[in-house]
């Protein structure tokens, strides 16, 4: 969200919607000739909710497409050529497509591979990224393309679509402890309005998209996930504010 916050001022004239807020529609119409995508790289590509987006918006009108992604540390991702796929039907063309590395905030995967960065490291990371977004900024305000592959072999095309498949039942191994005391937080979090509470306790509705708001915002630190999560720190933004988060929410 802050990447995307951030290219919205470099760009000027441009709006910023958050695709939760429109992915219920019966159907979405871009009616802008510039149409871009931001968004975190989740299992290597387009988190479901883009992914389905995309598929889903009318982009008739549109003249030029791009797409800023932000990852962790894994170099080679997944996006271009699923973008690519889901553009063709829609006889549109990817123009530019570029990653940002920051960090990964994905704790519910390996504790050695995915540590929670110090504020020291998350800081310089965003302070890189966003020098890097400059440039990338300058490249779509000129309306530069650039060759994208589409026929790369890519090893981690199987998980990513493993992941696309599963990722909306992941929320059964989520769980509130014994810290929860019930104030509704992850409920008002929550993008896609997958969390409850019965009893006073969350209960999540199997539409998940594993963006970990819930678990890294809970103010309790009481929503785990199995027994990854358990003695884990959580990262909340520093330049992000909750209202902001809640914003995007389908609860309202």
């Amino acid at each position: 969200m802050y990447i995307a916050k951030k290219l919205k001022q470099m760009l000027e004239d441009c709006e910023l919607i958050p695709i939760a807020s429109l992915i219920n529609q019966d159907s979405i119409s871009a009616t802008s000739e510039k149409v871009g995508f931001v968004f975190p790289v989740y299992s290597w590509s387009l988190p479901k909710i883009v992914y389905d987006f995309i598929e889903k918006i009318d982009l008739s009108n549109t003249k030029y497409i791009f797409a800023v992604t932000t990852m962790g540390g894994f170099s080679k991702q997944y996006v271009a050529p699923v973008l690519i796929k889901l553009l063709k039907p829609k006889s549109k063309e990817l123009d530019v497509a570029y990653n940002i590395r920051i960090f990964s905030n994905n704790i519910w995967g390996s504790k050695r591979i995915n540590p929670v960065p110090s504020k020291e490291k998350a800081d310089k990371r965003i302070k890189n990224g966003v020098l890097k977004l400059e440039k990338i900024a300058e490249i779509i305000r000129n309306n530069q393309k650039d060759k994208i592959k589409e026929n790369s072999k890519y090893p981690m095309k199987n998980s990513y679509f493993s992941f696309i498949n599963e990722v909306n039942t992941m929320d059964e191994k989520y769980y509130s402890d014994e810290n929860c005391n019930g104030c509704g937080m992850c409920i008002k979090m929550c993008p896609v309005g997958n969390i409850r509470l019965v009893d006073e306790k969350p209960e999540w509705q199997h539409k998940c998209q594993m963006c970990t708001m819930c678990l890294h915002y809970c103010p309790q630190k009481a929503i785990q996930w199995g027994e990854y999560t358990l003695d884990r720190g959580r990262y909340n933004h520093p330049y992000i504010k909750l209202k902001e988060l809640m914003e995007q929410s389908l609860v309202k």
